[in-house]
C-alpha cells in the first residue's frame, strides 16, 4: 500500500489496518515500522530468509533490512548500522535477535555466529528485568558490532553496553522484578551451589519481596538457569568463573538482609552480626569487621589527614544498597567483557562490519531517577538523528537538486537538546558546576536551574521540589533532591581489594577496589 498523502490520522489508519491483517511491519523511507504483535507470528525461519536472501519476497521486513545492509556492506565497502528504537515493551530485543539471526544465517560458516547468538541468553538473563509493560524489557542499552571478512563471512563481533538500571538492583515497582538472573538462580541452581551460596528462595530476599512479583507466565526460571549456563559454556567462561559471577549475585540479594543496630544518641551504626552479614562477608572473601568498616563509616582525607565519621542509619543504607548497585554493575560490565574476548579471539577483522543498536524507549516514571534522565537523553540524541537524515538532510537535497515540492513541517527538539548539553548553562554543566561548591545543596542547585533555564521552552522548574522537561515524546518530571544525590559521595577508599576474593576478582576485572568509592 502506497499513501500519497502523508498525515498523522493516515499513518495511524494504515498501521492499524496492516496490523489487523497480521502485516506488523511497514516500509515509511528508509525506516521500518514494527508493530509488536504480543503474539508469535508465521513471519520468521529459514523459509522467509531463503526468500529474503533470494529476493523473492520484497515487503516490508526486519530481514529485508539486514539484507540491505550486508549487500551496502559489500557493494560499497562502507560500514553499515541498523538502529533500533521505540517504547518499552515495543518488541526492541527481539527485533535486535531476529536481525542477528539473519546476519548469522547469511555469513555463517566459522562457526563464530553461534557464538553470537548464545550472547542473548547471558545478557538477557543479567541485564532483561519484568516491568509493567513488558516481560522480558531490556535495562541496558546494546550495541553489537558483528565483522565480515573480505568474503563476506562472520568473523568477530564486538559487544558494547551502556546505561544498565543499577536502581533496579535495589529497588522496582510493585508488579514488576528485579533481573532475571536473581530468580533464576534461586530456582535453578543445584544442591551443590545452593548450600555453597547459601541460597533462600525468592520471596526471603529484601531486595525481591518488596515488588511482590516472583514468576511470569510460561517462563521456567530453572529451565532458564540452565539455558545461561549452556550459553556460558559455549561462550567459554569456564566454570571456576561461574561459580564465582553466581557468588557475586548471592552476595548482591543478601547484601540487602545486611541489617544495622544504632550505637549512640546521634543514630549511628554498626551492622548487626547475623546470617546476612556473615554470608556477604563470605561470599566477597572478608571478615565481619571488615564488612562493618565499609557499610557503618565514611574515611575521608583533608589536609592530608585521615578523617573517620560515623554513619547514621540513613547513611548506612543507602552505603550498602550503593555497594550492591556498582557490585552488580561491574559484574555486568565483567560478563560483558568475557563475551567479547570470546567473539574476537583467533578471529581476524579485515574486512567490513555491521552495528546493531537496541537502546531503551523513552520513559517517564512517578518516580524518575537519574538513570531515566540519561535514557530520555539518549532518545532525544535518537530523535534529533531521525530528523536530521529524514527532514533536514532530505530537503535540503531538494533544495540543491531544485526539485518543486511542499516544504514537510517537523518538530525540531534542538531546544530540549541545549537544556541537556549547552555549555555554560545547561543542565549537566550547572550540576557540575554546583558540585564543586563545598556548600552546595539540593536547593541551592534548584534555585541555579531556575536562574539559568526558565528561558528555555522545555524546562519548567517548580517551587523547591522539582522540574519538568518536555520531551518530544512528552513531559517528564524529576525532584531536585534525586537528581542532586547523583552526586553525592557515600562510600569512600578501603583496604577492601587486598581481600583474597577480592584479590581474585580484581584481577578478573571486576573492580571491586573501586567499588567503595562510589558515587550515588
Amino acid at each position: 500500500m502506497q499513501l500519497s498523502y502523508l498525515s498523522e490520522p493516515s499513518v495511524l489508519y494504515n498501521l492499524q489496518y496492516r496490523y489487523s491483517q497480521d502485516m506488523i511491519y511497514t516500509k515509511a523511507g528508509p525506516v521500518l515500522v514494527a508493530v509488536n504483535p504480543f503474539k508469535k507470528v508465521a513471519l520468521y525461519g529459514n523459509e522467509y530468509i531463503k526468500a529474503y536472501r533470494n529476493k523473492t519476497m520484497d515487503s516490508p521486513h526486519v530481514y529485508a533490512i539486514a539484507d540491505s545492509a550486508l549487500r551496502e556492506m559489500k557493494r560499497d565497502e562502507v560500514n553499515q548500522s541498523i538502529i533500533i528504537s521505540g517504547e518499552s515493551g515495543a518488541g526492541k530485543t527481539e527485533t535486535a535477535k531476529i536481525a542477528m539471526q539473519y546476519l548469522a544465517s547469511l555469513g555463517g560458516g566459522s562457526g563464530i555466529e553461534y557464538e553470537i547468538l548464545q550472547t542473548n541468553p547471558i545478557l538477557e538473563a543479567f541485564g532483561n528485568a519484568k516491568t509493567l509493560r513488558n516481560d522480558n524489557s531490556s535495562r541496558f542499552g546494546k550495541l553489537i558490532e558483528i565483522h565480515f571478512s573480505t568474503t563476506g563471512r562472520i568473523c568477530g563481533a564486538m559487544i558494547q553496553t551502556f546505561l544498565l538500571e543499577k536502581s533496579r538492583v535495589v529497588q522496582c515497582a510493585v508488579g514488576e522484578r528485579s533481573y532475571h538472573i536473581f530468580y533464576q538462580l534461586c530456582a535453578g541452581a543445584p544442591t551443590t551451589l545452593r548450600e555453597k551460596l547459601n541460597l533462600k528462595k525468592v520471596d526471603e530476599y529484601k531486595y525481591l519481596k518488596q515488588s511482590c512479583c516472583y514468576s511470569i507466565a510460561g517462563v521456567d526460571d530453572a529451565e532458564m538457569f540452565h539455558a545461561v549456563t549452556e550459553a556460558m559454556n559455549i561462550v567459554h567462561i569456564s566454570k571456576e568463573d561461574q561459580d564465582n559471577v553466581f557468588a557475586m549475585v548471592s552476595a548482591v540479594l543478601w547484601l540487602g538482609d545486611v541489617s544495622f543496630t544504632i550505637i549512640d544518641n546521634e543514630n549511628h551504626v554498626e551492622i548487626t552480626v547475623e546470617e546476612a552479614a556473615e554470608t556477604v562477608s563470605r561470599l566477597l572473601g572478608c571478615s565481619i569487621e571488615d564488612l562493618n568498616l565499609v557499610l557503618s563509616k565514611r574515611h575521608m582525607k583533608v589536609n592530608n589527614e585521615n578523617i573517620v565519621q560515623k554513619l547514621t542509619l540513613t547513611q548506612a543504607t543507602d552505603t550498602r544498597d550503593a555497594l550492591a548497585k556498582a557490585l552488580y554493575a561491574s559484574l555486568f560490565e565483567w560478563l560483558v567483557e568475557q563475551i567479547n574476548k570470546s567473539l574476537s579471539v583467533g578471529k581476524r577483522r579485515t574486512g567490513r562490519s555491521i552495528s546493531i543498536l537496541d537502546i531503551y524507549g523513552f520513559e517517564s516514571f512517578d518516580k524518575n531517577s537519574f538513570e531515566q534522565f540519561c535514557i530520555n537523553y539518549a532518545n532525544e540524541r535518537l530523535q534529533q538523528h531521525f530528523n536530521r537524515h529524514l527532514f533536514k538532510l532530505e530537503q535540503e537535497e531538494y533544495v540543491e537538486d531544485g526539485i518543486d515540492w511542499a516544504k514537510v513541517e517537523f518538530e525540531d527538539n534542538q531546544d530540549c537538546l541545549n537544556l541537556f548539553e549547552k555549555k555554560p548553562l545547561g543542565l549537566l554543566s550547572l550540576l557540575d558546576e554546583e558540585s564543586t561548591f563545598p556548600n552546595a545543596t539540593d536547593l541551592t542547585f534548584a534555585n541555579k536551574l531556575k536562574q539559568h533555564l526558565d528561558t528555555n521552552s522545555c524546562f519548567r522548574g517548580e517551587r523547591g521540589k522539582a522540574f519538568t522537561v518536555r520531551h518530544y515524546a512528552g513531559e517528564w518530571r524529576m525532584t531536585h533532591r534525586v537528581f542532586w544525590r547523583r552526586t553525592e559521595i557515600y562510600c569512600t577508599w578501603t583496604q577492601f581489594s587486598s581481600l583474597p576474593n577480592a584479590n581474585y576478582l580484581y584481577h578478573k576485572r571486576l573492580h571491586l577496589r573501586c567499588l567503595l568509592n562510589l558515587i550515588i
